[in-house]
């Protein structure tokens, strides 16, 4: 019996420090996207670290964000990002970030406007992290703070029924019925809610006091998902549509002992 327990400990420790080995490596990615930007540009960057499949979002549409990337002629307006959340995969094959962004002409200290980003990262099988859905929102750039030496990181726990959709389609069926309320069963403290015009803010009662000022519930539609083989990690993106207006929206799920939760909101 007391074999069993140790094996068992040991088991969840070495998991629990891969787990924050993977985390290391996706901000480590994020933190070398970011400097390759400012060393040879936003489109060399994009370049580089878009995936082939990744999708952009943009006014209603869904297209092939490399291809849209090769499209887009150089600039000198430099972009400057770095992590504030990060979060990992058991199997060290997929990952998240986000933080915030701001960008500026080359040279100067003023800022031409300032966001927030999330971005969605895979590794290849050479190892090569890419991003699969890179989604941005922007607030007010007078309200702009740098990210963090740290950031704040998620361990995560696989649920082997998971489907892709599992978490997105359960909450939804709540949401239909319950509004703003289904949040309070899917959030945790480190919870990140990202709203175009607002700064971000995270842990469940900030995210449930922004989510709260949107005069309606919002109609969501998901459109693609993706599930990490270690069924501990997701993302659903698709439509969101307001009043009057459709816009986007992506929604990462973490699992944890407590159920799936939403790790970040991105609306725009």
């Amino acid at each position: 019996m007391q074999h069993s327990y140790l094996t068992a400990f040991v088991f969840a420790f070495l998991s629990i420090r891969a787990a924050a080995q993977d985390v290391s490596s996706v901000i480590r990615a994020e933190r070398s996207f970011a400097a390759h930007a400012v060393q040879h540009g936003v489109r060399s960057a994009f370049l580089a670290y878009t995936d082939s499949t990744a999708v952009a979002m943009d006014n209603g549409q869904y297209e092939n964000a490399l291809a849209q990337w090769r499209q887009r002629p150089e600039s000198d307006i430099q972009l400057i990002w770095g992590p504030q959340y990060a979060g990992a995969s058991g199997d060290g094959a997929s990952g998240f970030t986000t933080g915030p962004y701001y960008m500026k002409h080359p040279g100067t200290d003023t800022l031409l406007l300032a966001g927030q980003y999330t971005t969605f990262w895979v590794r290849g099988l050479s190892g090569d992290w890419k991003y699969l859905i890179d989604f941005g929102i922007r607030f007010p750039k007078r309200l702009y703070a740098d990210p963090p030496p740290n950031p704040i990181t998620v361990s995560l726990t696989p649920d082997p029924q998971a489907t892709p959709n599992k978490a997105e389609e359960t909450f939804l069926q709540n949401y239909r019925t319950a509004g703003k309320a289904a949040y309070e069963g899917v959030l945790d403290e480190h919870s990140w809610l990202n709203l175009e015009r607002h700064v971000p803010v995270s842990k469940a009662d900030r995210f449930l006091e922004l989510i709260g000022r949107m005069p309606v519930a919002p109609e969501f539609r998901p459109v693609g998902s993706f599930l990490s083989a270690a069924k501990d990690l997701a993302y659903v993106y698709g439509d969101v549509l307001y009043v009057g207006r459709k816009a986007h929206y992506l929604r990462i799920w973490g699992h944890s002992p407590a159920g799936w939760k939403v790790l970040v909101q991105v609306m725009h």
